[in-house]
């Protein structure tokens, strides 16, 4: 009777286990390149290479994940073959995985013959040879588009600024999509002390993104730090600690951040975005090069509009 009774127990417990939908992650990190030799005139470098590598590492033992997004920067020479050789294992080790690789375009992408570096974007994340790109992940839409105006030709410019309006509309009308994620390189803000924010994200693209009443996070690298701003009651991330040499923040802000901890922003990580019904909620996660650490060090939610 004692193992009838177990085995009834355990068989509903399953059956429940199995009913529940499974949790998924998005994960999104930026600006992986390896230093540049004159950056380091003027900028600090702290095992640099090996942060990107840690972080790959960790990402790699994220559970469920349903994709990896890049904010650009991939590389530090996007036409050079030698600069991808330390990305190309992690690359393979999603694919086998089954996991899309996603990714806007960064400056260093282009770097230094732009032909050529976008033959080598193209051979090694081919999902994300176009300029821009509208992904769907359960209730989540991720729309990426390209900041590297001054590389584009003005017709696409004029293209990718009506697609991205009309892209948002698009999905603030799909009952489906609750929550709209921007990904893309250069920063409408940042505390950085080495870069401004671009006043083409902020005049073009805004705009859009605040009418959007589902747009709900606004993803950038570029600053090679981590910033979390909000503005008219809307998320931005800065995300550019992926092993480039990091930035200090800037002695006068221009925005208040919602990040206080004591390192200010300067740090390599990743975030990890975990995707529920009704909310999304965020960790980012601090990365230690030397010895290989993890910690969350910052938490927030975001829920939908019902």
């Amino acid at each position: 009777m004692y193992l009838f009774r177990f085995s009834i127990i355990f068989f509903l417990s399953s059956f429940l286990l199995a009913a529940q939908p499974q949790q998924r992650t998005l994960i999104f990190l930026g600006d992986t390149q390896s230093p540049i030799w004159f950056e380091e005139f003027y900028l600090h470098s702290d095992n640099n290479e090996e942060a990107t590598q840690n972080i790959f590492s960790a990402i790699l033992e994220e559970q469920n994940v349903d994709a990896v997004i890049h904010a650009g920067d991939i590389t530090g020479y996007g036409s050079s073959r030698s600069e991808w050789k330390p990305v190309i294992p992690f690359l393979d080790s999603l694919r086998e995985r089954s996991i899309p690789f996603i990714a806007a375009k960064g400056n260093h992408d282009y770097m230094f013959f732009s032909s050529l570096a976008m033959k080598r974007f193209q051979e090694y994340v081919p999902n994300s040879a176009s300029d821009y790109s509208l992904w769907k992940f359960d209730n989540v839409a991720i729309v990426v588009f390209n900041s590297n105006f001054s590389r584009l030709n003005n017709s696409v410019i004029v293209g990718q600024k009506e697609w991205y309006r009309s892209t948002l509309e698009s999905c603030d009308a799909d009952s489906s999509i609750h929550f709209i994620i921007t990904v893309e390189h250069h920063p409408p803000f940042t505390n950085s002390s080495v870069i401004s924010g671009s006043k083409e994200v902020r005049k073009d693209f805004l705009p859009a993104f605040f009418q959007s009443k589902k747009a709900v996070l606004f993803v950038s690298g570029h600053a090679h730090r981590f910033e979390h701003f909000r503005q008219k009651g809307k998320d931005f991330l800065v995300i550019g600690g992926g092993g480039g040499l990091l930035h200090d923040k800037r002695p006068a802000p221009v925005m208040d951040d919602l990040y206080t901890g004591k390192d200010e922003g300067k740090f390599f990580h990743y975030v990890r975005c975990r995707v529920f019904a009704d909310s999304l909620s965020f960790e980012i996660v601090k990365v230690t090069p030397h010895p290989a650490r993890t910690e969350i060090v910052h938490h927030f939610e975001i829920s939908s509009e019902k």
